[in-house]
């Protein structure tokens, strides 16, 4: 009799259960080291249905539209079709340029219909082309000043914005922010660039050129003026806020005529 009785002793178990693989015969793993049958199956009728197909290239099943092709779209700012421009993203908006734009050419236009999402924009791309073009005026007509020209903006600019918070009203939880203060004056900066063109084909050291530089600069100074009164929301105090403002732009107008 067999010390085991009928069965198998332990050391001979898996011998004879390769013997039965070599046979034909099947083999079950332990319950251990199994898989669960049909479950990737499941998962990718699963994966299929809530659109997470890896062969579709994109999410819930769509693929994403190719970028234009050709050489000027190359060259161009745009992207996907379905993603924001790349001007929109980095902040500059050129229907708020343009508005901002005819509201300085035109001094008799209300900036009370003016949005407050234009008011508060801070776009710095206009006073930036507006100064370079002062600057270049200034040096066709002989007169090399970029260093003054940037030099007085930001001290004006500081100056200003920390005037223009002392005279906010507070009670409206209005808050003026740097980039909003130099956006406006830099705008309104556009009648200078007009004295300094015509500066380049008659000199402004005369009679004419002095009636020329007071009108462009109460022309800068009414329109700073009227932005500020409506961003800041103040009443019966635009004459005080122009003072300062006419200080400002006479600075660039005397630079224009003189130096």
């Amino acid at each position: 009799m067999s010390f085991y009785g009928n069965q198998v002793p332990p050391q001979q178990q898996p011998q004879n259960n390769m013997n039965a693989a070599n046979a034909g015969g099947f083999y079950q793993p332990s319950n251990q080291f199994a898989f669960p049958q049909g479950s990737m199956s499941t998962y990718q009728t699963s994966a299929s249905f809530m659109g997470n197909d890896t062969t579709s290239g994109g999410a819930m099943g769509v693929a994403p539209d190719p970028l234009p092709t050709g050489i000027l779209n190359a060259f161009s700012t745009k992207g996907y079709p379905h993603e924001a421009p790349l001007l929109e993203e980095i902040g500059i908006n050129f229907d708020h340029i343009l508005a901002k734009t005819k509201i300085v050419l035109i001094p008799t236009r209300s900036t009370a219909s003016v949005s407050q999402e234009i008011l508060h924009d801070s776009d710095l791309a206009g006073p930036l082309i507006f100064f370079l073009l002062f600057g270049l005026s200034l040096l066709t007509a002989g007169k090399i000043h970029f260093g003054y020209i940037y030099g007085v903006a930001l001290f004006g600019t500081v100056s200003l914005h920390n005037l223009s918070k002392l005279m906010c009203n507070m009670n409206t939880g209005t808050s003026l922010q740097f980039f909003n203060t130099a956006s406006i004056l830099g705008y309104c900066f556009l009648p200078l660039c007009f004295l300094s063109i015509i500066g380049i084909f008659h000199s402004l050291n005369d009679t004419m050129g002095y009636v020329l530089g007071c009108i462009f600069v109460l022309w800068s100074t009414w329109s700073s003026s009227g932005f500020l009164n409506s961003l800041l929301e103040l009443y019966n105090a635009r004459a005080l806020i122009a003072y300062p403002l006419l200080i400002f732009y006479s600075v660039f107008a005397l630079m224009a005529i003189f130096v």
